[in-house]
């Protein structure tokens, strides 16, 4: 009879190998999870309204000292399926960034952390858009914007206007760089230039691949407008600025919001107000994201076993997830027969 293992006969051993489950739950989120994600060795739960790490006890203490470690749960992203901007960008990353479609130079798990983290600086921009369109709510709620006996009238007030859309500008800018690191994995070649060169880049493929370079036309003088308008913020200049004002009153005596005018000569932007810039900007950013990563994809499928396999866009009701539209498939008789 065989001897069993000193080591196998440990306690923690037991704890460590057998069986066991984790609840992903915390005192905020108690939705429910809608998936699991891999990130770079690291393993994801979806929720509805989060996203939460997984780490096992060995994770944290590999050599097994201290039975006491717990498996723990972590949020590292306050919103979770139920949003479609994270279906646009984490989950669509997910479901596109997959080793067994992609060349097998491409490093897919370096580039689904920088996925990770472009979601995290969306997810930072959109709450300091939320947080400032709540206090610019809040105030006018509090003044009654009745002009008194003496023709006088108390305006309501948003602390720090510049500094929050400096803060907004740099997350936003923030985000489209991890987009364009991403953008240098599938093609080392973009250079210095930006956003351009990755335009000159398209530009040279033989033949009509698709509409990529038209997409790009359209998408890059926003980009510039991003990394200008943070520019601006963080190196001001006469020429490079932005100005803010809080609230006022118009000619008409109207009540005018918080209000944001970027002064730059390659991307000016008229004054408008601050939250609706903010807004449009989230959503932009959302969409390029989204649609990039179908592009890049889509340039870098290996062969795989002679079917002419393609990034589609799937209906509503043929997506594994609500809000990912974006997926691998082959045409077979005029259907799309999802792959992977």
């Amino acid at each position: 009879m065989c001897k069993k293992d000193k080591a196998d006969s440990q306690p923690i051993n037991h704890v460590r190998d057998g069986a066991g489950s984790i609840e992903v739950t915390t005192p905020e989120d108690d939705s429910a999870v809608t998936g699991m994600l891999t990130v770079g060795g690291g393993l994801y739960a979806v929720k509805e309204k989060g996203i939460y790490e997984i780490k096992f006890a060995d994770q944290i203490d590999p050599e097994r000292k201290n039975i006491h470690i717990p498996n723990t749960i972590q949020r590292v992203l306050p919103y979770g399926s139920s949003e479609p901007w994270v279906g646009a960008v984490l989950l669509t990353g997910h479901e596109l960034l997959k080793k067994e479609v992609l060349n097998n130079d491409f490093d897919v798990d370096k580039a689904m952390l920088l996925v990770l983290e472009i979601a995290q600086d969306i997810a930072s921009a959109k709450e300091v858009q939320q947080a400032f369109s709540e206090y610019q709510r809040s105030e006018v709620e509090k003044y009654d914007l009745k002009v008194s006996k003496n023709h006088s009238l108390a305006l309501p007030s948003v602390d720090g206007v510049a500094n929050k859309c400096k803060e907004f500008f740099q997350k936003s800018d923030h985000a489209l760089g991890g987009l364009f690191r991403i953008v240098k994995l599938f093609n080392p070649s973009v250079g210095r230039g930006g956003w351009e060169s990755l335009q000159k880049e398209v530009g040279k493929e033989d033949g009509k691949v698709d509409n990529f370079s038209e997409t790009l036309e359209d998408m890059v003088p926003f980009l510039q407008f991003v990394r200008n308008s943070r520019n601006c913020v963080e190196h001001p200049r006469t020429e490079q600025r932005i100005v803010t004002t809080n609230f006022g009153i118009s000619p008409e005596n109207q009540l005018l919001p918080p209000l944001i005018e970027v002064v730059h000569p390659q991307t000016p932007q008229k004054p408008v107000p601050i939250v609706e810039l903010m807004a449009q900007m989230v959503n932009s950013i959302v969409n390029i994201v989204e649609i990039m990563l179908a592009f890049l994809c889509n340039r870098k499928i290996q062969p795989i076993a002679g079917f002419p396999v393609q990034v589609h866009t799937f209906p509503e009701n043929q997506r594994r997830i609500k809000n990912v539209k974006y997926g691998y498939g082959v045409v077979a008789d005029n259907n799309i027969i999802r792959f992977g």
